[in-house]
């Protein structure tokens, strides 16, 4: 499979694509003009980046992705546990990028009272950020339907083109193998790379 660098690259690439395509789609289908529909479609050229890049469908497993995290890696090890390697509950085109959107917000919203708790415990009382946090992500769902739209398909888009070239490099290198062709690029290691770092963490 190809490896983070030659993903980012795919992400980004295909977000570049995607710009243009978004923009004559609201046009054509919603009727909007280019000014209006410019907004929609930043949101889901953000999204789909942030998707290919920090949300990767390789964060089930320890690899240059939730190095990005930097300190805050540990978040990321209860799903890694949880998910298989390149299942359906990672590498699925709509559900897996949104199993990993709710992961990260039941999460936060967890490590937020976790601290609120903490808190209150030495006597210091903190807003109901939770409670805050979850209000916003609402209301500015509510007022702005279109550009939510446009970012959760996005973030799946940028999680599809991560599964898609894996599953095109797979089923190719299966063809090649048929045709008595051997792929001399070893992508063995995608699976199994374990920074430096992280193996002192063990």
């Amino acid at each position: 499979m190809p490896d983070a660098r030659t993903h980012d690259m795919i992400t980004i690439a295909s977000a570049v694509a995607l710009a243009p395509l978004a923009q004559i789609a609201q046009m054509s289908a919603l009727g909007l003009s280019a000014l209006d529909a410019r907004p929609n479609s930043a949101w889901l050229v953000i999204a789909h980046v942030v998707s290919g890049v920090l949300f990767s469908p390789d964060l089930d497993l320890d690899s240059a992705i939730d190095d990005r995290w930097g300190v805050f890696f540990w978040i990321w090890r209860p799903y890694m546990w949880a998910v298989p390697h390149r299942s359906t509950w990672s590498h699925s085109l709509i559900f897996a990028p949104l199993l990993r959107l709710a992961y990260f917000y039941f999460v936060s919203i967890g490590l937020i009272l976790g601290a609120t708790w903490l808190l209150g415990q030495v006597g210091i009382v903190v807003p109901d950020y939770p409670q805050q946090l979850s209000a916003a992500i609402s209301q500015a769902t509510a007022s702005h339907p279109d550009s939510s739209l446009a970012f959760l398909i996005g973030f799946c888009t940028g999680s599809a083109a991560h599964s898609i070239a894996d599953w095109l490099v797979t089923g190719g290198k299966h063809i090649l193998y048929g045709m008595g062709l051997q792929v001399r690029r070893d992508y063995r290691h995608h699976d199994r790379y374990v920074p430096r770092q992280r193996r002192a963490r063990r």
